[in-house]
This record gives structure tokens, C-alpha cells and sequence, in this order.
């Protein structure tokens, strides 16, 4: 007879493995969550914030493209991002609201929709220098946890919900201690990666008395090539930022 025949085996087998299956459970978290806290670091849901970004590409082309350099506003689901340098720019204007973007720069009589995805300068799109917002812009699946780097990593696969993103898919790797993004790999549909990132966080701000690390760079890098764009964060301010900033018709 075998030795898990017997009622009480059953029993206790049952038991066991009820036991692992909650273990299991609580040790996977919840995806949604764990991208929201990183938001936060890079500027999603913070009900006011200003900083300024400078944009750097080296590599692939580099000679021909001047360094750039933007003030961005930005709370809660919203950011406008105005461009400093070069001086042939200045004064252009990017508005995002919850997934909607517009531009508009000197010259142009009324402000024209574009999509996150237009090409800022070297490997930075437009809406990698909009406040992050991937809890809602992204479905997020739990997919395992492994090293990176100096790091242990939560690492999540992330699809993007409507065509009006950044990018299809993400795979994302967040700090398990910390809570923020340490590197993501952007991909097309089919999952063929595109291009890198990597997050660094000099800065902190303080927020409803917590102290929060915030983004200092970016670094994008072509996965084809050579290029990559430094996008580095500077003169982050807590403030509040009003609401007819982010309105479209006020955009000129």
C-alpha cells in the first residue's frame, strides 16, 4: 500500500499544498502597484511639479543634432513641456493630457495633435520628457524576480492598452527595495526590442511629508546602434502648477 493512501495522508497532502498555493500568492505583487511607485519617480501623479531636462545624444548622427533643453510642468495625468534650446525651437510647446498631445511652436496660428511616439531629438520620443504615467497607459503582468546589476528586480511585462503611447510593450525592471525603475527594454508588438533605458536617481523631493527619490537621468539607448540620448533632470520643484496650463486652448 502506499504510504499516501491512506485518509490522513490525503489529508495532509491537501493541506500542504493549499499552504504552498498561498505562499505563491502572496509572494507575487501586484503589477499595477509596483508600476504606479514608480511612476512617482519619474513625475506620474504628483498633484505639482516643475523641473527642467537636458537632452544629450552621442553616437549615430550626434553631429548633427544640437543639445536640447526643456522647463516641464506637470500634475497629476498632465505635463507641458516648453523647449529652451536649441534656439531655432525655442518656444515650441508640448501639451499632454491623459493620452491626447498636441504641439504648437512660433509661427503656427492653432496647436496640431501628434502622437508620444514623434521623435523629439537622437533616441528620445516626445513622450519620454512627459510626466511617466505607466500604471494607466499599460496593462502590467508579474513576471518573475531576478538580479540586476547592484539590484534585485521585480521584472514586468507591460502592453500598452491603446495605440496613443510611447511604445507597444515594455519589459520593466523595478528596484524591490526602492520601488523605482532601474532599466526597461522598449519593444515593437512581437516583443523585438527596439530600445533601452536606464534610470538613475540623484534627485529627492519632499511630498506630503515623505521623502521621495526622483529621476536625475535617462539614458536611451538604439538597440541597432551606437546612439543613445542622456536625458538629465535638474531644478525639481514641488509646487502647484494651475489647471489652465494644461489647457489646450490656451496653448500658443
Amino acid at each position: 500500500m502506499s504510504m499516501f493512501s491512506t485518509p490522513g495522508a490525503s489529508r495532509l497532502l491537501i493541506v500542504i499544498a493549499s499552504l504552498w498555493m498561498s505562499t505563491v500568492s502572496v509572494a507575487t505583487p501586484e503589477g499595477e502597484t509596483l508600476v504606479r511607485q514608480a511612476d512617482e519617480a519619474r513625475g506620474g501623479g504628483i498633484p505639482g511639479l516643475i523641473w527642467d531636462v537636458r537632452a544629450v545624444t552621442s553616437g549615430a548622427d550626434s553631429d548633427t543634432l544640437p543639445e536640447h533643453r526643456l522647463r516641464v510642468k506637470a500634475a497629476e495625468a498632465a505635463s507641458l513641456a516648453e523647449v529652451l534650446e536649441p534656439a531655432n525651437s525655442r518656444g515650441s510647446k508640448m501639451l499632454q493630457v491623459e493620452r491626447n498631445m498636441w504641439m504648437t511652436k512660433p509661427g503656427l496660428r492653432k496647436p496640431v495633435a501628434i502622437s508620444p511616439r514623434l521623435r523629439l531629438t537622437g533616441q528620445a520620443a516626445v513622450g519620454d520628457i512627459a510626466a511617466t504615467n505607466y500604471a494607466k497607459d499599460y496593462e502590467a503582468t508579474y513576471l518573475r524576480e531576478e538580479r540586476c546589476g547592484e539590484r534585485q528586480c521585480h521584472v514586468l511585462d507591460l502592453v500598452a492598452r491603446t495605440k496613443r503611447t510611447t511604445y507597444d510593450r515594455i519589459t520593466y525592471w523595478i528596484d524591490t527595495e526602492r520601488g523605482t525603475a532601474v532599466k526597461a527594454d522598449f519593444l515593437s508588438p512581437s516583443g523585438k526590442r527596439l530600445k533601452s533605458a536606464r534610470f538613475e536617481y540623484g534627485n529627492v523631493v519632499e511630498l506630503d511629508g515623505r521623502s521621495i527619490p526622483f529621476i536625475s537621468r535617462m539614458s536611451i539607448s538604439d538597440a541597432l546602434s551606437d546612439s543613445r540620448t542622456e536625458l538629465e533632470y535638474s531644478r525639481i520643484q514641488i509646487e502647484p502648477v494651475a489647471a489652465s496650463e494644461f489647457d489646450v486652448a490656451n496653448l500658443q
